[in-house]
């Protein structure tokens, strides 16, 4: 049985991401992928796109175009706790406080994500999540 992966969803296809932010998405979907095998599949597209999958279709939309300052704070929000979980303090780095999203953002967040999660194709697929899934799910 052959099994592709899943795509990684940008705005737009003119600039290639950059190496460590495909990593990053590709780490986070492994991870994610893991708890929604322990969690018996029942995660959602909230815990299933995460921060770097948000980070990495934002990204090349930032060459194209001055983003809304509600998506810019989004961006940011995501990329500083894409950030803290390799350890990395993304406030010292840039230079500027990275606010919280208050609930309306939070919304727009989600709907982001539950976009992306479609885009995509739903649940992450990979050969190693699909082996996972034939021993332990079955």
């Amino acid at each position: 049985m052959k099994t592709e992966n899943t795509p990684i969803i940008v705005a737009n296809k003119e600039w290639d991401l950059p190496q460590n932010l495909i990593d990053s998405v590709k780490q986070e979907r492994m991870i994610n992928s893991l708890l929604d095998l322990m969690a018996g599949g029942k995660m959602d597209y909230k815990d299933l796109v995460g921060d770097a999958e948000v980070v990495a279709y934002l990204n090349p939309a930032t060459n194209r175009t001055v983003l809304r300052a509600d998506v810019v704070d989004i961006y940011l929000y995501c990329f500083k706790r894409m950030m803290k979980q390799k350890g990395i303090d993304a406030e010292e780095q840039i230079g500027h406080k990275i606010d919280d999203l208050n609930d309306y953002k939070i919304k727009q967040l989600n709907k982001l994500k539950s976009w992306i999660y479609e885009k995509r194709g739903g649940r992450e697929r990979n050969p190693v999540i699909s082996a996972l899934k034939e021993v332990f799910a079955n």
